[in-house]
């Protein structure tokens, strides 16, 4: 572990705790009250002129960090390598609008909520900053103006402890903000459309549908359309979809980039037999990727993580 800090290395406030990691690398996971959790390379922990650009874009990161601690997502990793990818998160709004924070600030004010009319206790305003992507507590409070005078919300802040209620105009556009694809039934399959690999679609296919869910592949199909624009249009409808690595195909990781800029659920996966180690790319560096052997180890881990991750 490298040496004392005083301050959180993404966000800079003081309460935090941080532990070593169990691999061999140098990185540190960090526990922060205004970040959740989140791990953390040697370079940002260490290095001046690193910790420089981190702090420009800290107050996004912690969001990000903060938001995939509370819904249940995976614990980011910030290094220096993989800041320009971790800022296209889709889940980070567009924080030069105003708009944007506002709606992601009822969004996480709405998951909070068990019932229309509840007040909930937010804790710390320095605490809450995060939950709208805000750059400070002014910025923060500012927004509670605005989104109170909107009677979108009726939110208080007493010795810095704030109180919040959704009002009706906003519980409505958090109504509307819920993705289209939430109730769909379809689960796409990304994969090498090669005799090879006839047997991994099937075992796919037969694990989204004894999941309940439908499955989508395009393969010998005709369309009027060409199949760039089917596909697409497909993952767009889509609850999920399923990623078979195996091959390193360019079409397959253009389809997963597109899903991950929509919010869609993946489930990545790859052939072990035909590749000892993760397929290169910086989307398998980043996501958890399963490797299988046979077409029965695919079904189950399949079937696992539909069962894991997605609501039917």
């Amino acid at each position: 572990m490298t040496k004392d800090l005083n301050e959180c290395p993404i966000c800079g406030y003081a309460k935090f705790k941080r532990f070593p990691t169990n691999s061999l690398s140098f990185n540190e996971i960090f526990r922060c009250e205004r970040c959740g959790d989140f791990e953390a390379s040697h370079d940002i922990i260490v290095f001046s002129d690193v910790k420089e650009k981190i702090k420009k874009v800290g107050y996004i990161l912690s969001g990000l960090s903060r938001e995939l601690y509370e819904t249940g997502g995976n614990m980011p990793l910030f290094t220096i390598n993989n800041l320009k990818e971790t800022l296209k998160h889709h889940l980070i709004p567009n924080v030069s609008s105003i708009e944007e924070k506002t709606k992601k600030f009822l969004q996480r004010l709405r998951e909070k909520t068990e019932y229309f009319g509840q007040e909930i206790d937010l804790g710390d305003i320095e605490t809450v900053v995060p939950l709208a992507y805000a750059k400070n507590s002014n910025e923060l409070i500012a927004l509670f103006t605005l989104m109170n005078e909107k009677k979108l919300t009726k939110i208080g802040v007493t010795d810095k402890t704030v109180k919040a209620k959704v009002l009706e105009n906003g519980w409505e556009i958090t109504n509307s903000l819920k993705k289209e694809n939430e109730k769909s039934n379809r689960g796409f399959i990304a994969i090498w459309f090669d005799e090879s690999m006839n047997e991994s679609v099937s075992a796919i296919e037969e694990a989204i549908q004894s999941s309940g869910f439908r499955s989508i592949c395009i393969k010998n199909e005709q369309f009027p359309e060409t199949i760039m624009e089917k596909a697409l249009g497909e993952i767009r409808k889509s609850r999920f979809i399923v990623v078979d690595l195996t091959g390193e195909r360019v079409d397959v990781a253009f389809e997963a980039g597109f899903a991950f800029g929509l919010g869609i659920e993946a489930i990545y996966v790859f052939n072990k037999e035909k590749h000892k180690d993760l397929p290169k790319g910086f989307y398998a560096r980043h996501f958890k990727c399963h490797g299988y052997s046979n077409c029965d180890e695919l079904k189950e881990i399949i079937k696992n993580s539909i069962s894991a991750r997605i609501k039917n």
